[in-house]
């Protein structure tokens, strides 16, 4: 395939030395050389800019994930302690101080399990806190279902130490 140049541009190309053909040919192909790198570098200086600001949210969230950490070790440095005794009375005196009435399933081993009938769930949601708090006595199992009633519940527990 042949380029058909204009003939004033093939004369002026024929008409000059070599050495005048060899400099413009060289900065050609250094102006090409600046107009690929700048088309490369754009991409590259944006793609940097977003990595910056992605170590930077990464950074704040691993503030944020290292200070739950400490806190979660508080919270558990400020549990009530482990107690090896019967769960029952302290199940019984929170339950009871709640205004909360419930039954315990048979069972051989394994977590205590309850069921509390009708209960408004904020007191149900206090009596567990407290039961955690006070007593070291958590919820390892939980179907919490709603009733008929609005803001009431019917709450299946296995509680243990």
């Amino acid at each position: 395939m042949r380029v058909r140049w204009p003939h004033s541009l093939t004369r002026t190309w024929d008409a000059w030395r070599a050495s005048q053909r060899t400099a413009w040919i060289a900065i050609a192909t250094v102006a090409a050389i600046a107009v690929a790198m700048i088309a490369v570098a754009n991409p590259l200086r944006d793609a940097i800019a977003r990595t910056r600001e992605d170590i930077v949210h990464i950074r704040l969230e691993l503030d944020v994930a290292r200070t739950r950490v400490v806190e979660s070790a508080a919270l558990a440095r400020a549990a009530a302690p482990v107690q090896n005794a019967d769960i029952r009375p302290a199940i019984d005196r929170v339950l009871s101080a709640q205004g909360l009435g419930y039954t315990v399933e048979p069972q051989s081993e394994g977590p205590l399990r309850i069921v509390v009938e009708a209960a408004p769930f904020d007191a149900l949601i206090r009596a567990l806190d407290a039961l955690a708090h006070e007593d070291g006595v958590r919820v390892v199992e939980a179907i919490v279902s709603a009733r008929v009633d609005p803001g009431t519940v019917r709450a299946e527990l296995a509680l243990t130490r």
